[in-house]
């Protein structure tokens, strides 16, 4: 039960990519709400793919494998 919140960013590491959203775009008032949900949802991307771990949705952060071009032979 200990790793249910594990993937959740806490509210300190979306608040500081929030204020570096709003600074990036030269500190424009009144998109807190769009800053704090893109920081949110940007953590949460980066640690999925870093993890290889499925989201919510239930979709995979990974790459879907293909198959080699040049060999022939499938890189599954």
């Amino acid at each position: 039960m200990a790793d249910l919140y594990q993937d959740v960013p806490t509210r300190d590491q979306i608040q500081l990519r929030a204020y570096e959203l709003y600074v990036k775009r030269g500190g424009e008032d009144g998109r807190d709400v769009e800053d704090w949900l893109a920081a949110e949802t940007q953590l949460r991307n980066q640690h999925s793919s870093s993890t290889g771990k499925f989201d919510r949705r239930g979709d995979s952060q990974q790459k879907p494998r293909t198959l080699a071009a040049s060999s022939g032979s499938k890189n599954l």
